[in-house]
């Protein structure tokens, strides 16, 4: 029984620290999320934001949601002779220790069937989801409606 007790304290030890860091974090984190402001009456929006993966974790990006939109799907933007053209992707790969950017002329998170106008100030809710790790929820900040870059140097970080 003396020799268990070591045991079982350790094991008990690990089990607490893995239940703070919470259910398969799988180390990802989003940074830099932000959309687009569109005109009146459009119907489709746009989203960019970075996602980093931790040294030694992985994963893959295969969905996304919100309530702003009908559907949310993953885009990327394709040479076909000198069209530059938008086609969906299945997922988007996330490298051990590396980092995936969604900008403006790549990869990004396309709106369809807007519920309502994305508003220069506003926020919207965006649950992105991953094949190994729990979804991570992202508050994204709207930029103005020519914007290149996330409104007011917004660095908001997200990780799960």
């Amino acid at each position: 029984m003396r020799s268990l007790l070591p045991a079982l304290l350790l094991g008990a030890t690990v089990s607490l620290a893995c239940a703070a860091e919470g259910p398969n974090t799988g180390g990802i984190t989003v940074v830099r999320p932000w959309a687009r402001a569109t005109p009146g009456g459009a119907t489709t929006g746009v989203v960019y934001l970075e996602i980093e993966a931790a040294a030694g974790a992985s994963d893959r990006l295969v969905s996304v949601e919100t309530v702003a939109a009908g559907r949310a799907e993953l885009h990327t933007h394709v040479m076909e002779g000198d069209v530059m053209k938008m086609r969906p992707l299945a997922a988007i790969e996330l490298k051990p220790g590396g980092s995936v950017t969604l900008s403006p002329h790549g990869d990004h998170i396309m709106l369809l069937d807007l519920k309502g106008p994305l508003k220069e100030g506003d926020h919207l809710p965006l649950k992105l989801r991953f094949e190994t790790s729990v979804s991570i929820e992202v508050d994204v900040p709207v930029a103005g409606i020519g914007a290149t870059a996330p409104a007011n140097g917004d660095n908001g970080t997200h990780q799960h």
